[in-house]
């Protein structure tokens, strides 16, 4: 090793010490910002890896007009020079250009400076298994868990075992916003599947993004193959890598055999296209088929390598799956474990809220609170009800809900002709009028709850509040 490389390592050790154990305050206003989340729990996760990078961090809790956010920050330092140094530094050992400086006066009003002694988020619903088939928590089981990870968004749907009902599933090919690779579509996909499930997982410090979809396929599959050709996996993956490669005459493509070690035995092939004529960006997407053709796993990622990708499939059924991931269990597991109103699960779909749902709510008040919470929306079908949902937006905690719905939400209700205010769980809920109702909203626990009737739906305003009391929201 030359000299220079030994006092760079050497200035980056002193840059790194020369912050540590300091916090901001009136003397040393300026801070790195990291990352900021909505929950507690997820920034203990960030603060933690930090500190198996050697970097010390710590958290503060602001109030700001658009809900409270936890800030993760490193170093504190009286000069804007130094913790500009020290800002570079950081990004050296993090790899990444993401991080800002924060002044201590611009955010010292809304801090909340004993917010740990007074914590009321809780990490986890005490809740019972929720009554949906067994082949759903099956997928759920083989997700990979990985605390550097979160879930951005995921759906799980059944699929009708026979064709002819496929069309009461709609809400889940409709309804549903998936990433499955090109060429790939939902409903087509349902008819030759038992159950569908697709995670995005977010880094939780870098943002970088992988799409894993898990699919458990028909026994009787049809792909249209001819006779004297057999339905072995490798012919399966053939199949679906075939329909990527047909959406497009691409300047460059790739289809190579790929096998992997996983749950199963997985082979099949790793797809690659060059969608634009830029030379530099290319596509690629895993198709795998277990070796008993019953599992067909999808993957993709513009911001992981391939071998990153496939270290990742091969952790897939090693662990709880996505029962360790706090934001799944909180959105899952609201879901009755029983109820008087024994209609058809259809699917759920969650994801993280981005500043696009302010905008699609017109800049409302509460609706800016809603950014950086999680949205799940759980599909039933039955007979008499026909098609209806059930929609959760985790707010973390009471105090939370109490702000968004109770001061700004309802009051934007009252005065509109067809709703009323009516009681629910012992709280004012919002309710459309009419013989089958649009929807039901209520406040319950950390969650705003609305429960909606959808294409024909047939919920009476009884039966939503029947649901309402069998939904598990503590």
């Amino acid at each position: 090793m030359n000299i220079s490389k030994i006092f760079f390592i050497l200035f980056l050790v002193l840059s790194l010490f020369s912050c540590s154990n300091k916090e901001i305050n009136e003397d040393i206003p300026y801070a790195v910002q990291i990352k900021e989340v909505r929950s507690y729990y997820k920034a203990i996760d960030i603060r933690d890896r930090l500190e198996g990078k050697r970097i010390e961090s710590y958290i503060l809790s602001e109030a700001t007009d658009d809900g409270n956010w936890y800030r993760v920050l490193a170093g504190a330092e009286k000069s804007i020079d130094d913790i500009k140094q020290y800002k570079k530094t950081l990004e050296s050992i993090i790899n990444t250009d993401k991080l800002k400086i924060i002044n201590y006066q611009t955010i010292q009003k809304n801090l909340n400076l004993d917010f740990e002694d007074n914590l009321i988020e809780r990490e986890r619903l005490q809740s019972k298994k929720p009554n949906v088939p067994e082949r759903i928590f099956d997928l759920i089981n083989k997700f990979p868990d990985d605390k550097n990870f979160i879930v951005k968004s995921f759906f799980v749907t059944s699929c009708p075992d026979s064709l002819a009902d496929i069309g009461k599933y709609r809400a889940a090919y409709k309804n549903i916003k998936h990433d499955l690779p090109r060429g790939v579509y939902m409903q087509s996909l349902m008819k030759k599947s038992n159950a569908v499930a697709e995670v995005i997982y977010e880094d939780n410090l870098f943002g970088d993004r992988i799409t894993i979809d898990i699919v458990e396929l028909k026994d009787n599959l049809d792909l249209g193959f001819l006779d004297d050709e057999l339905l072995t996996s490798q012919n399966i993956a053939n199949y679906f890598a075939e329909l990527i490669l047909d959406t497009g005459n691409y300047v460059f493509e790739d289809k190579l055999n790929i096998k992997i070690s996983s749950f199963r035995k997985l082979n099949g092939y790793k797809v690659t296209i060059q969608p634009k004529n830029n030379k530099e960006y290319l596509r690629t997407y895993f198709c795998l088929v277990s070796k008993d053709s019953k599992y067909l796993v999808f993957s993709q990622s513009t911001d992981k390598t391939d071998d990153e990708i496939v270290e990742i499939i091969e952790k897939l059924g090693e662990t709880d799956g996505l029962n360790s991931y706090d934001e799944f269990y909180n959105a899952f597991y609201t879901i009755p474990a029983n109820c008087g109103i024994e209609d058809t699960f259809i699917s759920i779909y969650s994801n993280k809220l981005t500043n696009d749902y302010t905008r699609r709510r017109g800049y409302s008040k509460w609706s800016k609170k809603m950014v950086g919470h999680w949205q799940t929306t759980a599909y039933f079908n039955g007979e008499d009800n026909n098609s209806w949902g059930v929609s959760f937006f985790d707010l973390l905690n009471q105090s939370n809900v109490d702000l968004v719905y109770n001061n700004l939400y309802v009051d934007s209700k009252k005065s509109k002709r067809y709703s009323k205010i009516i009681d629910v769980l012992n709280k004012n809920g919002v309710i459309s009028t009419g013989k089958y109702p649009g929807e039901l909203s209520f406040p319950g626990n950390r969650f705003v709850v609305s429960i909606n009737n959808l294409n024909r739906g047939r919920l009476t305003s009884d039966k939503m509040l029947t649901i309402a009391n069998c939904l598990q929201l503590n």
